[in-house]
Formats: structure tokens, sequence, C-alpha cells
């Protein structure tokens, strides 16, 4: 099925084509909003986006940056992200975004697995020296030449940039961000618009690393038209405008932060409201000051912003819609964060993001529905491995058409498992949708937990865990969390007596992210196996009672 058809002149713009309308028509009026931890604001123009941007993409085509590049960012949200995201895109570069959560050996699998040429990464971050990671995974920097590393583990890395908060010493083997920016000498500018030149709406705009079903993270291809296109229809069914200002709590390098928020503010000429590293109370305090209309967050963060403005008795009172997070939490958003309208949109990565969200004209009675499908998406529900359709109303596996990604990154098993030969994505989600097209989203088919808004893949965790001495085999599965929504819970089998599961926690929080590591260690004699000699994970969740009471499946 398919709703009423896109404007297909949306598919022939690029990102920065967006942006330089924009600068054009609107160029003195605030653009970006952005929140540091010291609590210092900075406010930025669309002209003044638009300059810098500009002005980086000449820097970076100076030191070699070129169209098909990959461009990978490792930094917290800052106007300093945005500058770098525009200059990549504006000469045609792939933007990496790498998520500041990660360990060394996860930040190195994205660095090698993408190839990525260039790296954009800041200091440090209050605890987190960056430098000192780039340091461990790449010795042979600071005896290198800017722009002319080698390194053995990643062949293709040639520049790393540094941005500096404060005026700290250079860093050996590396450009400054900031000498990048000053310097667009016309030398540089010649490249850059003859780069820029020859982009293309079909070219890269990000691979976008997602935890899927597998072990390890896949990099979704998304193109420059897709999130052009996924922003202004996402854009025209909540009616977003240039007097909208949305507060995206959102980290950037996650698809709600560089393609929900950012994208839907910078098509509709509205403003982009963002803090540096989320905190409820802080969130709470910027929205009610900069009178935000919009705001989207996973439900951890919902609910500590519930919290904060629980503790002082207050409500807002200028947000036009919000996400709800979820059936339990949703009243209160209601409540406490008081919008005009609920949202609870789905969508996934592989599809640019949101495929589904309410409009202030739905229905009352399809208030907890996730709206409909964006107008020119294709869409089935069909059984699981038959591909039979089923009625309305009726659950089954979400198959999308028309706004999809290219693939998985040098994946194409993957990327042919995912989407099949008559162009259908393959979400791998459980929904139904009723007779007016209302979609209701039921879960996941695929072993896979949301932990705070953060895909986690169950197997990745667990080979970490099986990697610890003592360890025979581990089964991990998901339980309710109230802040989070879900967490890990691990089943383990020990191949000796006395496993330390505190000392195995630690091994997990020095090799994963902390969101991924499960909050619970259980050891246990056995695991339940099927007929094929592997964990029965569906045994295990029944048998807990914890699992077993979500809402979603697991297995």
């Amino acid at each position: 099925m398919v709703g009423a058809a896109a404007d297909r002149a949306w598919r022939r713009s690029t990102v920065w084509q967006v942006l330089a309308e924009q600068a054009t028509a609107r160029g003195d009026k605030e653009a970006l909003v952005g929140v540091d931890t010291d609590g210092d604001v900075t406010r930025v123009t669309y002209g003044e986006w638009a300059r810098h941007a500009a002005a980086l993409s000449a820097g970076l085509a100076g030191i070699g940056v070129r169209r098909g590049d990959r461009v990978a960012i490792l930094m917290t949200n800052r106007v300093e992200w945005l500058y770098t995201y525009l200059a990549a895109l504006r000469i045609g570069a792939t933007v990496v975004p790498i998520s500041t959560w990660l360990k060394d050996d996860e930040v190195g699998y994205i660095l090698g697995k993408a190839k990525v040429r260039h790296l954009v990464l800041m200091d440090r971050f209050r605890k987190i020296d960056f430098r000192a990671m780039l340091g461990r995974l790449c010795p042979a920097l600071p005896s290198s030449a800017p722009g002319d590393l080698r390194s053995e583990r990643f062949p293709a890395l040639r520049n790393v940039v540094v941005w500096s908060k404060s005026d700290s010493q250079p860093t050996p083997g590396a450009f400054s961000w900031t000498d990048l920016v000053a310097e667009h000498a016309e030398e540089n500018v010649r490249p850059a618009e003859a780069e820029r030149a020859a982009v293309r709406p079909e070219d890269l705009a990000l691979i976008k690393f997602t935890s899927g079903s597998t072990g390890f993270p896949k990099g979704a291809l998304l193109e420059q038209w897709g999130l052009v296109v996924d922003a202004r229809l996402h854009a025209r069914r909540l009616q977003l405008g240039p007097a909208d200002r949305w507060f995206s709590a959102m980290p950037f390098f996650h698809a709600g932060g560089s393609v929900w928020g950012l994208m839907s503010m910078l098509v509709s000429g509205g403003t982009l409201v963002f803090t540096e590293a989320f905190d409820g109370r802080t969130s709470v305090e910027v929205m009610d000051r900069e009178r935000c209309t919009a705001h989207f967050a996973v439900p951890p963060m919902l609910r500590d912003e519930v919290d904060a403005l629980r503790s002082e008795g207050r409500t807002l009172s200028t947000l036009r819609f919000c996400c709800g997070g979820n059936v339990g939490l949703a009243e209160e958003v209601r409540k406490w964060l008081d919008p005009e309208f609920v949202i609870g949109p789905y969508g996934l990565t592989e599809g640019y993001g949101p495929l589904t969200v309410n409009s202030p004209d739905d229905p009352p009675d399809k208030a907890g529905t996730a709206g409909r499908f964006f107008d020119g998406v294709e869409y089935r529900v069909v059984v699981p491995d038959s591909g039979v359709d089923v009625a309305p109303g009726e659950i089954g596996e979400c198959l999308v058409r028309g706004l999809v990604m290219r693939g998985y990154h040098d994946e194409p098993g993957r990327t042919a498992e995912a989407i099949d030969p008559d162009g259908w994505l393959h979400t791998q989600d459980l929904i139904s949708v009723d007779e007016q097209g209302y979609v209701t989203y039921v879960g996941r088919i695929k072993a896979m937990l949301k932990v705070g808004g953060e895909n986690v893949a169950v197997e990745e965790v667990e080979n970490c865990i099986r990697r610890f001495p003592g360890v025979a085999e581990c089964c991990v599965i998901g339980i309710p969390d109230r802040r989070k929504q879900e967490i890990g819970r691990a089943y383990v089998v020990a191949s000796r007596p006395g496993l330390d599961t505190d000392a195995l926690r630690s091994w997990c929080l020095e090799h994963l992210a902390r969101f991924k590591v499960p909050r619970d260690f259980v050891v246990v004699p056995s695991l339940p196996m099927t007929g094929s000699t592997k964990v029965d994970r569906a045994a295990v969740i029944a048998a807990d009672p914890d699992a077993s009471a979500l809402e979603h499946r697991q297995a």
C-alpha cells in the first residue's frame, strides 16, 4: 500500500542545497542554539552556519578531502559537529558518525570497517581523552606528518583533525580544526567548489553504524536525497514551519539527532535547540527558556525530564508536540511536559529514520498509535518467512519500499538478506496496520534489545562475555527497567567453580559501551538448547518472569 505521492522535486536536492536556500531566504534567522556543559550558549543564524561550513569545506579540501571520501566525526553535540557535517556533505564526502560512548575496540572497528580516510575529533570531554584513545588505536600518529599518516591497522586513514575547546597544545601528527576554518585561501576554495559542483543527490551522505541483530554493527548507507525527502515528509506530517523550535535531546551521532531533529528543522527553516550532553534538569530549563515547540527524546531521557519537572512542581507550557516514549510513560509526558499532542513515531535507520508519525489532525482515538506511513512510502505487513500479506489489524512483519537505504557497507550478503530483489526492505519489525492506515508497533523478530533508545545486539554482548576466562556459555536477554525501558540480563554457565561476576562486569565495562553491559549476571549450571545445539533463547526468556513480562518479543 502507498499513500499520496511525495514531491519528486525533493529527490533532486542535496543537503547543502537546502542549507544554502535557507541562508538565502532567511540568513539572519536563528538556526542553531547550542548549550555546552559549562552553560555557555552559542547562537548561530542560517547565514553564519552556511559561511562557517563553506569555509571549513575549503579547509577540508585543502588537506585532500574529496567527493566520496569517508570522514568520521567523533565529537559531542556542538555547533562544530554541525559545521563539520555540512562542510563534508557540501563537497560530497560521506560522514561516518561515531558515538562518544564507545570504547577503543568499538571505535577501531568502525574506523577500519568504514575505511575512514579522514577523522575529525574533539580533544577531550569530561574525563574522556579522545586523543589518548586515538593514540592507543594508532600509535603511528605522533611520529607522522599531518596528512601523511601510515597506520598498519587503518591503512585508509590519512588525516586527523582535532578540535580543542581550549587553546591546548597542538596534537602531533594532526591538523587543527580551527586552522582549517581560517585557511580557506583561493588554492583551497577552487578544489572545494569543484567538488561541490559535482555532488549529486544520489551521493552517500552517511554510513550510519547500527547494531542490528548480529554480533557486529552494520553500516547503513544513506544517500543525500533520502535525508532530504524523509525530513520534508516528517515536517509536512507534523506541520513544522519557521516558527518552530525543536529541542533535540539526542546525540548527533544518533539518527535521532543527525536525521530526525536536525534535518526536520533544516528543511522547515526552524531552529534546532540542543545541549552538548543530556541532563534532564538542564533539558527542561533550556526548553522553557528557549520557548521550544517540539521535542524528541527516548524513554530514559523523557523519564529524567519528567522527574525534574515533578521535583520542581511545575510543567512546561510551550510544547506543541513531544515524543511519548512508551505506554507507561506517555501519560506522565502529557501531564508534566504538557504538549498539545504526543507522537510515537515508528522507523529505523535503514529507512532514513521515521517512516510513520502522528499528525495534529489525527482523530483522538488514534492517539496511542504510531500514526500513518509517510506519503510516497510503500508498505506491506506480511507473515514472517512466508511473505503472505496479513489482513488489516493483524500482526506481521513490516516491509517498506521507496525510502530505503542503499544497503549495508561492504556487506553484500546482509544487504541481500535485508532488501529483496523487488526493493522491499524486510525490517524484522512486527507491526499491525488498521483499516485507516494507523500503525501499531509490536516488537522485533530477532534478538535485539533497546536500551535507553540504543540498539544492543545481544550476540555482540554474548561474544564479549564468552571471552572472559571461566565462561563456558551465556545468553543475554532483556528485562524491564524503569529508566531505560529495558536492560540486559546475562545467564552465564561457568567452565570452572568460583566464577567472579564482579570481575566479569568489569571486563564488560572495559570492552563495551556502558549501555551494552548487562545489569545482572546470573550463574546457572546449564542453559536450554535447541535441536541444532544452539542456546534456546525463547526458553530462557519464558523461564524468566521479568523478561517474559516485556511487551515485545526478544526471540
